[in-house]
């Protein structure tokens, strides 16, 4: 992180920033710098936040890959917020009380107990918990798996609530079901005053389209193509949304999990439902069977339903993968009867949505989750400054104050260039900057927002040689360059100059990383 930020610069500059300011007059902005400071060496924090049963736990154990570590099901979990952290899976549960009394620490399977036990008053004082497990993208991004907006117990959604408002999450999965006008997106960014979610720090999803595709007569389409139709259709209907989310991707969390986690015993039972009895009428009468049976989750699990396997093997199925992974299963073993565990997991992968949803967050949280971290923190001392202002009543303090202002000002435009990429993409999400649609679109692509690899910010194809991505690079900045040396509007040359810098960056890299390549290749293969 350092080689990108000057972090020591940096928190070196707010502490003399909080040495200048009396915490008994401003203690807000106090605590929210030393709160700053804390924060430079964490990694970002994204928030998950939907309705009850929107499937955010499963999608917390798919997006890590790993059963169960979010607890997951049909009934409410009595905890509240569970804060996940790059740690030893084993370590102790770490339990923060809203009444700011000592942290409490427990096991896992005392935790398990107790917060399953009626605890009435110590479950109401619960703030957050902490979670630890090995997960590579922990290392990166904590996240931070919330109870159901609509929550049963109604101080679990209002600790959600308050949680978003004190913590100021630097971004965001919304998790929608069915519909995408739920009233989710007005109560986040109610709560999220001075830290406003955007199309580059939150992400939509609609979530369980497994059911939606449970819920059609005709099987004539996919689970993703239902959800890609109703994602595209509500994003061009509502402008809310378009410039509040990046995009909203369509969801199975259920078979996403099951992509890592399906065992070889599942996928056994499955493959029995279609070993097929002799003769053209047996085996017509099984497939009628076998289609009835897939029509409903109840009619799958009926005892009466004379399957090849049990109810408690059907059970079993249900519970990895979901009738609509049964059903993707099947097809692709009746296509492909020697279908192995890698293909079927590579499968559900895809149909899942979580290929095209985990591109996205690689390329849009994880490539940039120091500069959203970085923007984040800056926000949240912005709104701090605001806050004081309105409660200062000398005019000595709030001269300070106007100093403090541009002393911070100051210390976070010295961000390296990515910080002006970020706010140029910010103002074009929101409309606050017209540029034409070429440039808009050229930007994004550079900017990574369609793809992160080298091809892809250059629209070029994947035969393109290292060399052809340079000379690319270069024609694209002298482009620029002759459109900032010609242009004489001085903020339409800044938005100029922003791009020619970042081709400039981009070409400069390509050129280091061709030189190391050959090196590379001279050392290993003398060539």
């Amino acid at each position: 992180m350092d080689d990108i930020y000057d972090i020591s610069g940096i928190k070196r500059g707010l502490n003399g920033i909080m040495q200048m300011i009396p915490s008994s007059s401003m203690p807000k902005l106090h605590t929210v710098l030393g709160d700053a400071i804390k924060r430079m060496d964490e990694p970002m924090q994204l928030a998950i936040i939907g309705k009850i049963s929107s499937s955010k736990s499963t999608l917390v154990n798919a997006i890590l890959g790993k059963n169960e570590i979010m607890v997951t099901g049909q009934k409410e979990v009595t905890y509240n917020v569970g804060w996940l952290k790059y740690g030893k899976p084993d370590s102790d549960i770490i339990i923060h009380h809203k009444d700011n009394t000592p942290v409490t620490i427990k096991s896992q399977k005392e935790f398990s107990l107790w917060s399953t036990e009626n605890h009435g008053r110590e479950i109401d004082n619960i703030s957050f918990i902490e979670v630890f497990n090995d997960a590579e993208i922990l290392k990166e991004i904590n996240i931070i798996d919330t109870p159901g907006l609509d929550a049963l117990r109604g101080k679990d959604s209002q600790n959600t609530l308050d949680f978003i408002q004190k913590v100021h999450p630097d971004a965001v999965i919304m998790l929608f079901t069915h519909s995408v006008s739920e009233n989710v997106l007005d109560i986040v960014r109610q709560y999220n005053v001075g830290s406003s979610f955007n199309p580059l720090n939150a992400i939509g999803v609609l979530s369980k389209i497994d059911v939606l595709w449970q819920e059609t007569l005709e099987r004539d389409k996919t689970a993703l193509q239902i959800g890609e139709r109703m994602t595209k259709n509500k994003l061009k209907k509502d402008p809310r949304l378009q410039k509040t989310l990046f995009n909203i991707f369509p969801i199975s969390a259920l078979q996403f999990l099951a992509s890592s986690t399906l065992e070889e015993p599942v996928l056994d039972n499955i493959k029995k439902l279609l070993e097929l009895e002799s003769g053209v009428f047996k085996r017509a009468i099984n497939n009628i069977v076998l289609n009835r049976a897939l029509s409903s989750v109840n009619n799958f699990l009926k005892p009466q339903m004379f399957l090849n396997v049990g109810v408690e093997e059907r059970t079993q199925m249900i519970n990895s993968v979901g009738l609509y992974g049964v059903y993707l299963i099947i097809e692709e073993l009746k296509k492909n009867p020697r279908a192995d565990l890698i293909s079927i997991r590579q499968l559900l992968w895809k149909e899942s949505g979580a290929k095209n949803f985990m591109k996205v967050l690689h390329n849009h949280f994880g490539m940039r989750s120091k500069l959203i971290k970085m923007e984040s923190i800056y926000q949240n001392i912005q709104q701090a400054i605001k806050v004081t202002r309105g409660n200062l009543a000398d005019s000595t303090s709030s001269q300070l104050l106007s100093k403090v202002e541009q002393r911070i000002s100051d210390l976070f435009s010295s961000l390296v260039h990515e910080h002006k990429e970020y706010e140029l993409l910010y103002q074009l999400y929101n409309g606050e900057k017209l540029i034409d649609e070429i440039s808009k679109q050229e930007f994004f692509s550079l900017c990574g927002e369609h793809g992160s690899s080298a091809l892809e910010r250059l629209g070029l194809t994947s035969i393109s040689t290292t060399q052809d991505l340079i000379e690319k690079a270069l024609e694209r900045e002298r482009y620029w360059r002759k459109q900032v040396a010609l242009e004489p509007d001085p903020d339409e040359k800044a938005w100029m100059t922003i791009i020619l810098v970042s081709y400039s960056r981009l070409r400069q890299k390509l050129q280091t990383m061709k030189y190391q390549y050959e090196q590379a290749k001279a050392f290993l293969f003398n060539e």
